[in-house]
């Protein structure tokens, strides 16, 4: 073959029909080697010119177009893990949940994000000068110790979502629910998490066509990988380029999130970003830091985030019709009524297209059902209903059950216990006065924060080498804590959490007890 040419497979339907030099054809399954295409096949040259694409990665991978980063090449086993029904389930799970009852266009999914990880992934990567060259990396017979660690970096990029549940942390949150509940019973079972799962998929299908087989065919330890992919590595590194307040997902989802929400919060300099990024070593050990001249752009990071998280995922009007929807999934779990968490893990192993369909679809299906009359709980309905149709609760919003600015963490533990004792007395009187009538509560696991407070880093007992905590190194060469840094803004914003307790009740319900004035009752008690 001409150098200026690709042998590729085309897709034999008459909507493929004559190319243009320079098109890339066929996505699909591979048929043979050098070939890429799915269904009726015919082998076709293209000349390419210019060197547009290189015939040997082709023959090796695939190249996706991203709306986001452009062209995203996959290696020969990057290929192979995006076949597999475990990660085709991430294309019918979408990123943001229900945000798109909110923001109409954020309709992306999990698929695209994982991609886009895996794409930054790679340019921090060559960024830090700890990647394979091109021609090492995409040539499958050569292997080497820094190929590999490449690899198993960007498939930790690719992966890391693997276990995401339907609507993202939406059902997530009715399993965790729901498991809390029964660990208070005696339950002495595995935690009930996408972290869990995903783990599972990776260790657990050494199967013909399970993830952990197609990894270790491919010289890749699945053990290694999901505890990077955990946080968990002894290479720290690997667990900071996964799991920091600067990572490969969070640099991802920003500028994607952004995109498809319409809100600009998101919007970073992802090139200048990724360009300052050096390695250091200290104490025997090696992490990644930022140049000091790029804390401007670094902070801008963290409070992008900050506003985007308040803005997208903690908006008042979407994040209460995902607490509908989990307070819904919360009662199917609890009566039989959808998978348990034990269920996937078997389907897991044992049924890989059965553990496919719980996807989006999977929980849409089940309201639909459930609408059509099968669902004989009045409560379930009229949430059901008012998802589906998009009719959202009356939210009480009394202080400090609103958006709380926490300046010293030592006082959260006294807010918390003051919020769970006046919403158990909301539900106690609801519960004698309206028995028919539903109630629901969120004290939040986690704060909005800008990063981590100096205390919060300090606890960690070695600082500097929590993965979370970002690093500067200053032009003398010495390395320093970003919230270390006296001119940084992040040292005094560090310091604030934005706590977000909800309370919702239907509108009705909320007319009763402003009617009766239970709500001035308890704001007494919440003084």
């Amino acid at each position: 073959m001409k150098t200026n040419q690709i042998t590729i497979t085309c897709l034999d339907f008459s909507t493929y029909g004559k190319k243009e030099p320079g098109t890339v054809v066929g996505l699909g399954r591979k048929k043979e080697p050098g070939t890429l295409g799915f269904g009726r096949c015919k082998e076709i040259v293209i000349p390419i010119g210019g060197g547009v694409l290189d015939t040997k990665r082709m023959s090796n991978g695939k190249m996706i177009f991203d709306n986001i980063h452009g062209n995203i090449q996959l290696s020969k086993t990057e290929s192979r893990v995006l076949e597999s029904p475990y990660y085709q389930r991430l294309r019918w799970i979408r990123q943001l949940g229900l945000a798109f009852y909110v923001f109409p266009g954020a309709t992306h999914t999990r698929h695209a994000h994982t991609l886009g990880v895996l794409h930054v992934m790679d340019r921090v990567l060559k960024s830090l000068g700890v990647a394979a060259p091109d021609e090492e990396f995409y040539n499958p017979t050569k292997k080497s110790e820094k190929k590999n660690f490449h690899q198993t970096m960007r498939l930790a990029g690719l992966l890391h979502d693997i276990g995401t549940f339907p609507l993202s942390h939406t059902t997530e949150l009715a399993y965790i629910r729901h498991y809390k509940k029964r660990r208070q019973n005696g339950y002495k079972g595995i935690s009930e998490n996408h972290e869990t799962l995903g783990s599972h998929i990776l260790c657990k299908t050494d199967f013909e066509g399970g993830l952990t087989r197609v990894l270790k065919e491919e010289g890749i330890d699945p053990e290694e990988l999901s505890s990077i992919i955990a946080g968990k590595s002894k290479n720290t590194l690997a667990n900071q380029l996964v799991h920091s307040d600067i990572d490969a997902d969070r640099m991802d989802y920003l500028l994607r999130d952004a995109y498809h929400t319409g809100v600009r919060l998101g919007i970073y300099d992802i090139d200048f970003l990724i360009r300052n990024m050096v390695l250091v070593s200290e104490k025997n050990k090696t992490i990644f830091a930022f140049k000091e001249d790029s804390v401007h752009v670094v902070e801008s990071f963290l409070v992008n985030r900050y506003f985007w998280y308040s803005q997208i995922i903690s908006d008042g009007t979407n994040y209460k019709f995902d607490l509908m929807a989990a307070k819904i999934y919360e009662y199917f779990l609890e009566n039989g009524l959808a998978y348990s968490f034990n269920d996937l893990i078997n389907k897991v192993s044992q049924n890989p297209m059965e553990y496919f369909t719980f996807n989006d679809s999977y929980f849409l299906a089940k309201i639909h059902e459930y609408l059509s009359g099968r669902i004989n709980h009045p409560v379930i309905r009229e949430l059901s209903l008012m998802l589906t149709l998009r009719i959202p609760p009356a939210q009480i919003k009394i202080a400090p059950a609103v958006p709380t600015l926490i300046k010293n963490l030592d006082d959260k533990p006294k807010l918390i216990e003051k919020l769970k004792k006046s919403f158990a007395w909301l539900e106690d009187v609801m519960a004698n006065d309206f028995p028919e009538d539903w109630l629901i509560t969120d004290i939040p696991d986690r704060d909005v924060s800008f990063t981590k407070s100096k205390k919060e880093l300090l606890d960690s007992k070695t600082p500097l080498f929590d993965s979370e905590g970002i690093k500067i190194v200053k032009r003398s060469g010495s390395l320093e804590l970003l919230v270390d840094q006296e001119s940084a803004l992040t040292s005094v914003l560090a310091e604030i959490k934005n706590f977000i307790p909800r309370i919702y009740v239907s509108q009705k319900t909320y007319d009763k007890l402003k009617e009766r004035k239970i709500l001035d009752k308890f704001t007494e008690l919440l003084k």
